[in-house]
């Protein structure tokens, strides 16, 4: 065989490669997808359950006793778990969790009504719309429209909240640990915005500081909701 040829077979091999390279279709990029982060709530449920048991008194913290976890009230037990989660010094994060602007600490920047304070604060979310499927309602507050509170502050916002009698149907929806806030036909009336709150562990089991057990007392939600005199629920999330 001549050199001509061997130099076309060359030619021809060269662009039949080409074509089929060419033609060939483009590879998807591989993409390392990372396993979605499943949510831990096991600190969070061990400080709660860890303060079970402590005595309940009204108002144990203010401005000259910033932080207490020796005995609390419905509301400051929320915020001391919540300062014990975020901080190996609760006492100096109470400062960010109890105010607002945080860390401006006065009676007037406290956050004295808990629905504000799920609506300002990073360190909690509303969740009832998301969780309350059909059953979800809203009612326009203006808070401390009476001056409840002797503060020159008030607020207008929306409450999304579920009838007591609709609350069992949607705590399937709950993550692991989720805050509960219970209110009353006629807060709105006088610009109240809750009447209790306090933890729901499981969507079962309710944790509180409770005026009646003198304590932080774990009981079952259906029982505390069947005896209770509240009107309805709201849920939120502790970021």
């Amino acid at each position: 065989m001549n050199k001509k040829i061997w130099v076309l077979i060359l030619v021809l091999a060269i662009l039949i490669g080409f074509a089929v390279f060419r033609d060939r279709p483009e590879e998807e990029p591989v993409i390392n997808e990372k396993e979605p982060v499943e949510e831990s709530y096991d600190e969070l449920r061990e400080i709660i359950t860890g303060f079970i048991g402590t005595p309940y008194a009204l108002g144990p913290m203010d401005e000259e006793n910033v932080y207490e976890e020796n005995v609390f009230d419905c509301t400051t037990l929320v915020l001391v778990t919540v300062a014990n989660l975020h901080g190996e010094r609760p006492e100096e994060k109470i400062k960010e969790v109890n105010y607002y602007p945080p860390g401006e600490v006065s009676y007037e920047s406290r956050l004295h009504f808990s629905t504000y304070r799920n609506k300002v604060s990073d360190y909690f979310e509303d969740i009832t719309a998301k969780v309350g499927e059909g059953h979800v309602n809203q009612k326009r507050v203006t808070l401390n429209e009476d001056r409840i509170i002797d503060i020159d502050w008030q607020e207008e916002i929306m409450i999304d909240y579920i009838r007591i009698e609709d609350a069992l149907k949607v705590t399937d929806n709950l993550p692991e640990v989720a805050g509960v806030m219970f209110i009353r036909d006629g807060n709105a009336d006088i610009g109240l915005d809750i009447n209790h709150e306090g933890f729901i562990l499981d969507g079962t089991d309710l944790v509180h500081a409770s005026p009646d057990h003198g304590q932080v007392y774990r009981e079952d939600f259906g029982n505390y909701l069947q005896r209770s005199n509240n009107d309805a629920v709201a849920f939120y999330k502790i970021n």
